[in-house]
């Protein structure tokens, strides 16, 4: 199958460009996390998830359609406040990775799409053991 006919192609492309982030000791996808839970995690890591589709534009009387996926892309960081006095160390260490991958992949034109990757919004998240930042990208694609 090629990526032309694969709808969560930009999903791998994503994966891929992100093993450039040495510091990311896995990352994540649909493909190797089924049986993944927070506590098994290796971090720190990032985590590459379809999240939805827009419809952005048509032509043709809807026989044409440019659609925006979007992708969420969660840097994870092991959060010590349990064990230590705060989690500031932990929320640094995701706010340094959550910068390389802004600069990694905002403007990159992964080649399953149409056009370079849009930021869309960042979010922060946490649990008594994780720090989640994640991060959504659209790609653009025309069916």
């Amino acid at each position: 199958m090629s990526d032309a006919e694969n709808f969560f192609a930009v999903r791998s492309e994503i994966a891929e460009k992100l093993s450039e982030i040495a510091d990311f000791k896995m990352i994540y996808t649909p493909a190797n996390s089924a049986k993944i839970t927070e506590m098994t995690q290796v971090t720190p890591n990032a985590q590459v998830y379809y999240r939805r589709v827009r419809k952005v534009d048509d032509a043709g009387r809807s026989s044409t359609n440019m659609l925006a996926k979007q992708w969420e892309v969660t840097v994870v960081e092991r959060h010590a406040a349990s064990q230590l006095s705060n989690g500031a160390e932990a929320l640094d260490r995701a706010g340094i990775l959550t910068q390389k991958v802004l600069e990694l992949l905002c403007g990159w034109n992964p080649a399953s799409s149409a056009r370079p990757l849009d930021l869309v919004a960042i979010e922060e998240d946490y649990s008594t053991t994780c720090v989640y930042i994640t991060l959504v990208f659209e790609s653009k694609t025309f069916v």
